[in-house]
């Protein structure tokens, strides 16, 4: 049974506990949730677990079904396609108008920032949680610097549907110092005040993302069908 913490309430509990396992892949793609299960493990009631799962449908992480109960978004390339076309043009947008606000204060924090990126992947034993974490500390500190609040509240949303997707991206070899190489670049090109190259940068480091999550995917339900 998970404890409620202070200060925080059943609803509230229940929706960050049950984000997380849909995030993390505890709660598999296609998976129908148990709320019954749900709410014993959690020690609420029916309601708060429903209303949690409220919040996660309006923000496509599950699907309501109205006779089937709910069920964990499934993952898909259409999907995919959706969130990176979106994503692309949007936080492309974000780091032109960062890199026209950029300081070399904020150089100094992003260096930092790659440095513990480093450190992380340096490890033999990678923590997928702390490089995901320092992964969205960095793309995060760059797209506040546009200093544009609607534009950075929909890029954090799409973000949170991303996050699966970048689950998979973590365990092919090399993909962390690859990652690691681009945002040196990325951040080269935001101190030389080259705003139009560091979109398209940015813009080609996601597509490039994407293309490898596909890819896999791909092989995954090719292995599946034989």
């Amino acid at each position: 049974m998970s404890r409620i913490p202070t200060f925080v309430t059943a609803s509230e509990h229940v929706y960050s506990v049950l984000k997380q396992w849909v995030l993390s892949g505890e709660l598999a793609p296609g998976e129908k949730i148990d709320q019954d299960a749900v709410a014993a493990r959690l020690g609420v009631s029916k309601m708060p677990v429903r209303s949690a799962l409220d919040k996660l449908a309006a923000q496509d992480l599950v699907l309501l079904h109205s006779h089937r109960g709910v069920t964990v978004t499934p993952l898909s390339a259409q999907h995919l396609e959706d969130i990176y076309l979106v994503r692309c043009n949007l936080e492309g947008l974000a780091v032109q108008l960062a890199t026209e606000q950029l300081t070399p204060e904020d150089v100094t924090l992003l260096n930092g920032m790659i440095q513990k990126q480093e450190e992380l992947a340096g490890h033999e034993n990678l923590d997928t949680e702390a490089i995901l974490a320092a992964n969205r500390e960095f793309h995060m500190f760059i797209y506040g610097l546009a200093q544009r609040p609607v534009l950075m509240s929909i890029i954090e949303r799409l973000w949170e549907q991303s996050e699966r997707y970048r689950r998979i991206l973590l365990i092919q070899p090399g993909m962390v110092d690859g990652s690691l190489n681009e945002h040196r670049h990325l951040v080269e090109l935001m101190t030389r005040k080259q705003a139009e190259e560091a979109s398209r940068f940015l813009v080609e480091h996601n597509r490039k993302t994407q293309k490898v999550v596909l890819s896999v995917m791909q092989n995954n339900e090719n292995s599946e069908e034989r």
